[in-house]
């Protein structure tokens, strides 16, 4: 039994030497979860299924104008047909005389027509073919192929939405994290404070007030901790919900390759407006509108009054009594026929709600003018606002560095006189407690660095 314990082992470490990862769970990165997304949000999919939508509106319309074929057939028997026999009798039209033999008119009697059978089949294909229509069908598919384009645009800004905010999630983890160890050594050091007060208070060197003023801190800090667990959770969920990765943990991300905030090079902000012109899906959709408000006007004119749709109407019948290829003498009592028939028809008077109609058509072209500048309007003002706010940014984590670099200092100025027994405990706890301040208050703020850096991105649409 030992023997194959030992064994056993071996080949386990075997195994793991051999491929170290094969037991390691493995890490999802932010560009693991946009891939994730693409296949399991439910956001996309419902988008998806709108864009499937679309194209087939565009596929109906580009069918409008292909004729449409129709197959009709019927089959009657009547009991008693309406038209008899038609039959000459012999002599019914007279007789005359030739070398003294009297010859009748007709000469035996005679079946003219034999009336209707009892029986009448009918086959008929309609085709009908729209000939003309003052561009109505041609602008109709211009209008729809918009339509569709618009549904790629909308699926592509929220696909752009949906990798902001998973890479904005991914920064807020990555820095709670790190406050998360602020905060722990912030409370082993508030514990500490608690112990010297709590002594100090016993041998009369302390009032009570400065010892619940101590306690006070650590619940403060336990406090924060417990805010920020959840707001760990809630990233957590915002960014489950956003991948569609469902179960996800803290554990399971990989913070390896996200950019430190000195990699970032922040341009001017003609830069990002240039880019949000090319290829921001945003204005993009607005002028895919405009453009479809200016077919709609055009529909509504070639629908307007004393503006005939012409068409062609066929209609290709064959019909008699006896069944084809099946009754006797089919093809001598069947017949073959083709009617042509163009037709035009057109309004004459509606009461004007066509012309109102093209004027409500006019001002909704002028309406999506005005979106169309005011979506550019905000985008720039959301460019150079999130510039701004990066820069401020910088400016308070620089900040915060130096406290952080003062605060070390300090630290080891007052350890080595704690080491010496000329100085205070206290003093080199509160020291590294105020580090753990400022390295808190740079979290913080490159948190707020982050959500802005991928707000401007997002806006001026720059792929990763």
């Amino acid at each position: 039994m030992n023997v194959n314990r030992i064994i056993l082992t071996v080949c386990i470490t075997c195994y793991i030497s051999l491929f170290p990862g094969a037991l390691v769970a493995q890490k999802i990165s932010p560009d693991d979860l946009v891939k994730c997304a693409t296949e399991n949000n439910l956001d996309l999919q419902k988008l998806a299924i709108e864009g499937r939508q679309a194209e087939m509106d565009l596929r109906n319309a580009k069918a409008s104008r292909l004729p449409e074929v129709d197959f009709q057939t019927s089959l009657s028997w009547l009991s008693k047909p309406m038209i008899e026999p038609i039959k000459l009798k012999a002599g019914e039209f007279g007789s005359y005389d030739i070398g003294g033999t009297s010859i009748l008119l007709p000469a035996e009697d005679m079946i003219l027509y034999e009336g209707m059978e009892n029986t009448h089949y009918e086959f008929k294909f309609l085709i009908d073919q729209p000939v003309y229509t003052w561009g109505k069908l041609r602008n109709a598919v211009l209008l729809y192929s918009k339509v569709f384009e618009t549904s790629e645009l909308i699926q592509e800004s929220k696909r752009n939405e949906i990798r902001t905010g998973i890479f904005v999630y991914a920064h807020v983890l990555y820095y709670i994290f790190l406050i998360e160890n602020c905060i722990s050594e912030q409370i082993t050091d508030a514990q500490r404070l608690v112990d010297i007060a709590d002594e100090s208070f016993k041998n009369g060197f302390l009032l009570y007030t400065d010892l619940l003023n101590a306690r006070i801190r650590i619940k403060e800090l336990e406090i924060a901790e417990t805010e920020l667990r959840e707001q760990k959770e809630q990233a957590i969920l915002a960014i489950s919900k956003l991948s569609g990765k469902k179960d996800l943990d803290a554990d399971d991300l990989d913070f390896s390759n996200l950019k430190s905030m000195e990699e970032i090079i922040i341009r001017q902000s003609d830069y990002y407006i240039d880019s949000a012109l090319k290829f921001s899906p945003e204005l993009k959709m607005l002028k895919e509108l405009r453009d479809i408000s200016e077919l709609k006007i055009e529909i509504s004119r070639g629908a307007a009054n004393f503006k005939p749709d012409i068409g062609l109407h066929l209609e290709l019948g064959y019909s008699g009594p006896r069944f084809p290829f099946v009754e006797k003498d089919w093809y001598g009592q069947d017949s073959l026929g083709l009617t042509a028939t163009v037709a035009l028809q057109t309004k004459i008077y509606e009461g004007g709600k066509q012309r109102i109609q093209i004027e409500r058509d006019i001002e909704e072209q002028q309406k999506t003018y005005y979106d169309y500048e005011l979506g550019l309007e905000a985008i720039s003002s959301m460019i150079n606002e999130s510039i701004l706010r990066l820069e401020l940014n910088r400016h308070n984590i620089e900040y915060s560095r130096l406290l952080q670099e003062n605060d070390r200092q300090q630290i080891e100025m007052k350890n080595t006189l704690f080491q010496a027994g000329s100085g205070s405990e206290i003093d080199l706890i509160t020291e590294k407690i105020n580090l753990n301040i400022h390295l808190i208050d740079e979290y913080k703020e490159s948190i707020d660095f982050f959500r802005n850096y991928f707000t401007l991105k997002g806006a001026a649409a720059i792929a990763e």
